[in-house]
């Protein structure tokens, strides 16, 4: 399914199952196809909107990528289809824009769950990886403009978590991921109602343990009714 914002980026999704919303925001460079094989576990319970963000096939690539316009086409898409809040998910990319939207639209949100991802100080600078020599399922432009903002971290977003009032779920990827756990940890602590368990896997849990993954999400959905 498809649905053009504001601005005319159009961004594909797929709505299936019934029950609460969930929404599920992928990683960069991952695509929404990440999910798939989560998708049956999570549709026994729940309408879930697989989000595929602009940059990633086959949603438009406008050429224009920060965190912002990831949040906004995001407002946008669940203003228009979420009559109610429902259970945000954000892995990576996913999971800054689901803090986004916890801090500036909790209208939306009910439930949050990120998956080894918190904003932090800056990186050190690093040099952008070079292009792949094949054909890729999204724009490398893309990549180029968001580098140097993951580089530069969210200390702005970092300092409002507090401010974050509904039930919040961080997944670790521990020691084997490149993003520091201790950046999870200080999420945890200044949410109010934030709970930090760790699977391991790396960055990717959800890829690398998807079992693990999945019944721990569901799990803690079980145990941790919306308001």
């Amino acid at each position: 399914m498809r649905f053009t914002t504001s601005a005319g980026v159009g961004i594909e999704y797929t709505d299936t199952g019934s029950g609460p919303t969930l929404v599920l925001l992928h990683g960069l460079g991952e695509g929404g196809v990440s999910w798939h094989p989560l998708l049956p576990a999570f549709e026994a319970g729940h309408r879930v909107l697989n989000v595929t963000l602009r940059g990633h096939t086959p949603s438009d690539w406008p050429g224009e990528y920060s965190y912002q316009s990831f949040f906004s086409d995001v407002v946008e898409l669940l203003d228009s289809l979420a009559p109610a809040p429902g259970t945000v998910l954000g892995h990576s990319l996913g999971g800054i824009t689901a803090f986004m939207l916890a801090v500036d639209r909790p209208d939306l949100v009910n439930r949050l769950i990120v998956e080894d991802v918190a904003p932090g100080p800056p990186f050190p600078p690093r040099p952008l990886p070079d292009r792949p020599d094949r054909e890729i399922p999204l724009d490398w432009e893309m990549v180029v403009q968001m580098r140097p903002q993951i580089d530069a971290g969210a200390l702005d977003l970092l300092d409002r978590l507090h401010t974050i009032t509904m039930p919040t779920l961080v997944v670790g990827g521990g020691e084997t991921s490149h993003v520091p756990q201790a950046w999870l940890e200080e999420a945890t602590r200044r949410i109010p109602h934030a709970e930090l368990i760790t699977l391991g896997g790396g960055h990717s849990v959800h890829d690398v343990l998807p079992e693990e993954f999945t019944k721990t999400v569901l799990t803690w959905l079980d145990a941790h009714p919306p308001a």
